[in-house]
């Protein structure tokens, strides 16, 4: 049934990974030649922008919105696979360890930028994914329960 807890767990999985594609997810502070400026670029996972007044666009940021897509299009599919358990169980697991990747991916890319001399700030959005996690997780033991309820069920037949 869709009304289970795990599907609404997988549902604000499904929310707060879509979040990831408008809030930044680091910013970035890279020192110019003179002393007092420094240029600061917002990284989203879907892009790379030079913040200011106004915002200027830098580039896509490929690999990591790809893997948001894959990320958010598979919690929200996993929410209508409650009829079978175990695959439904498989698919959390995948989004469990994507989404690590993802967080790995972000921080790696963004390590790149600014090496040696630049400093980073995570910001809302880098804590979305490890939100995700949990909640995935939960949805996670709520599955478990369900199969284990199923089992003692054939057991009594």
């Amino acid at each position: 049934m869709i009304q289970r807890l795990q599907s609404v767990f997988l549902f604000l999985t499904f929310v707060i990974t879509g979040l990831l594609f408008f809030l930044p997810v680091i910013q970035l502070e890279i020192p110019q030649n003179s002393i007092e400026s420094n240029s600061f670029f917002l990284f989203y996972t879907t892009k790379y922008i030079q913040a200011g007044d106004p915002f200027v666009f830098i580039t896509y940021n490929w690999f990591s919105m790809i893997l948001n897509i894959i990320i958010t299009g598979l919690a929200f599919i996993t929410i209508f696979l409650y009829k079978k358990q175990l695959l439904q169980l498989r698919m959390c697991l995948v989004n469990i360890i994507l989404m690590i990747g993802l967080i790995v991916l972000v921080s790696t890319q963004a390590y790149n930028i600014v090496k040696p001399t630049g400093n980073w700030h995570i910001e809302l959005g880098f804590c979305f994914p490890i939100v995700g996690i949990i909640l995935t997780w939960l949805a996670m033991r709520g599955i478990i329960k369900d199969i284990s309820t199923l089992k003692s069920y054939d057991r009594i037949r």
